[in-house]
């Protein structure tokens, strides 16, 4: 018996009483409360890590090929043609080119966002039962009688003796 079962049952013990009955006196000796122990189970929420999720841009250069066309118009004065030939006004020279740019293509280039891929990030709370084995405790109320005392009060007092049952 540890230290804590000395405790309760001195404790639990009571002053004595006498009670007196149809001519019978009884005195109570000493009541004992017997214990139990009970599992009592705590959750405790702990933490197993953390991670963090977060989108991160990456760059890159890239050289991207462009084809562009462009017309225009050469006009060249041929010598000993005679005639003089304008433009604008003003008169050209003999044997050289002059350039008019008819049409000319030109590059904008513009950045579209496209789905690449799509990533599902869920939770996912897993229920499971634990299981435990415990020894628990119990007192119980041992009485020996080498002598062999004890008998049924019922009987002893439906037949009106007092002999002891075997």
């Amino acid at each position: 018996m540890d230290e804590q079962d000395r405790e309760r049952q001195q404790g639990a013990g009571e002053t004595r009483v006498t009670e007196v009955r149809e001519g019978n006196v009884r005195e109570v000796v000493e009541r004992l409360r017997l214990h139990e122990e009970r599992a009592t189970v705590e959750v405790i929420p702990e933490s197993m890590g953390s991670v963090t999720v977060r989108r991160v841009v990456r760059e890159r250069e890239e050289t991207v090929p462009i084809t562009l066309h462009s017309e225009h118009l050469e006009i060249t004065v041929q010598e000993g043609t005679g005639g003089r030939v304008t433009m604008n006004g003003e008169t050209l020279e003999v044997g050289r080119t002059y350039e008019v740019p008819l049409y000319e293509e030109r590059a904008v280039v513009e950045k579209r966002v496209y789905p690449l891929s799509d990533v599902t990030i869920s939770k996912q709370a897993r229920t499971y039962t634990q299981t435990e084995r415990l020894t628990l405790r119990r007192e119980e109320l041992d009485v020996e009688d080498p002598q062999g005392l004890i008998r049924d009060r019922t009987l002893a007092e439906g037949t009106g003796g007092t002999d002891p049952q075997p």
